[in-house]
């Protein structure tokens, strides 16, 4: 009987600690994420601000991670070092600064232009909305039009940059009282 008990015991105890097997697995992936995630985001704000830095033109107006605020006058490449000169101050007492790039805090104003290769692809993503917007109107058109008596099917072409879209359009003809 006493041995009855010592195994009874025994298998509660093994049953309690088989039940607590999925804290080390919450526990083990909590750890992860608390090392991985830190490591996601501060790559993905690096990519931003090293684009940042390749747009970085002569004109623009930066804020320096110190906070010294001015337009960029210059930028200069000795070596692997890339540099900046920062013009700061009001009008009669202008005064230049030469910064490492890495300086650069923010870019308060821009003069950065995109190439025109971007510049195509705004425009025909524009045109390709223009047109989505022109085919949602004629469909509302054709779907909110009456039939009358008689009703003719005209076919309307719009373009658009990847493919033609034919749609029906409804007319109506009412027939003259005599």
């Amino acid at each position: 009987m006493l041995n009855l008990l010592l195994t009874e015991g025994a298998g509660e105890k093994t049953a309690a600690a088989g039940n607590q097997w999925w804290i080390y697995v919450v526990l083990i992936v909590m750890v992860v994420l608390m090392l991985v995630l830190p490591t996601i985001t501060n790559r993905r704000r690096m990519k931003e601000y090293n684009q940042m830095l390749d747009q970085l033109r002569v004109g623009d107006k930066v804020r320096t991670i110190g906070g010294v605020v001015g337009r960029v006058t210059k930028i200069t490449t000795k070596g692997d070092v890339k540099t900046f000169i920062l013009e700061t101050g009001a009008k009669g007492s202008k005064t230049t600064m030469e910064f490492d790039m890495a300086a650069v805090g923010t870019v308060l104003e821009s003069t950065y232009v995109p190439p025109v290769e971007e510049k195509k692809e705004e425009k025909k993503e524009e045109k390709a909305e223009e047109t989505e917007v022109k085919t949602e109107e004629v469909k509302e058109e054709v779907e909110t039009q009456e039939s009358a008596e008689k009703v003719e099917t005209e076919e309307i072409k719009v373009e658009t940059p990847s493919e033609d879209v034919v749609l029906a359009k409804k007319k109506t003809s009412k027939k003259s009282k005599k």
